[in-house]
C-alpha cells in the first residue's frame, strides 16, 4: 500500500471526529433542540450538517455511543418525561405533551416506549 493512499484512508477515515461537526451537531440538536421537531430525522438533519446520513450515524456513534436515531429518540423520550413532571403541564391532555416532545401521533410514541421498555427488561 502507498503512503500516500494509506493517509487517505486515514483522513477519510477520522474526519468526520472532526471537532467542528461535533460542534455544530450539538449546536442544532441539543441547543437548538432539533429533536423536538415534527420532521426530526435523519436524512433531514444530514442535509442541515452538509453531511451524508452514513457519516451522521458516525458522528453519532463516535460522539455519543449510538447511531443517531437512538439518540433522537432518547432525547424526545427523556424530554417527554420532564415534560410530564412539569406542574406547568398539569392541564395538558397527554396527546399534547407527546405532540409537544416531536412524535408525528401516539403510535410513533408508543414505539419508543416498547422500545426502551424491552432494553430496560
Amino acid at each position: 500500500m502507498s503512503l500516500i493512499h494509506f493517509f487517505k484512508e486515514l483522513f477519510s477515515k477520522y474526519r468526520n471526529s472532526d471537532p467542528d461537526y461535533k460542534t455544530v451537531f450539538d449546536h442544532y440538536f441539543f441547543d437548538s433542540k432539533y429533536y423536538l421537531q415534527p420532521n426530526a430525522s435523519i436524512e433531514n438533519f444530514s442535509i442541515l450538517l452538509n453531511v451524508s446520513p452514513d457519516q451522521l450515524d458516525h458522528i453519532s456513534k463516535v460522539n455519543y455511543n449510538c447511531l443517531f436515531e437512538t439518540l433522537l429518540n432518547e432525547h424526545r423520550y427523556t424530554h417527554f418525561l420532564d415534560e410530564l413532571n412539569n406542574p406547568i403541564n398539569s392541564k395538558l391532555s397527554l396527546d399534547s405533551i407527546i405532540k409537544l416532545c416531536g412524535y408525528d401521533n401516539n403510535d410513533q410514541f408508543l414505539e419508543v416506549v416498547k422500545k426502551n421498555t424491552n432494553k430496560s427488561s
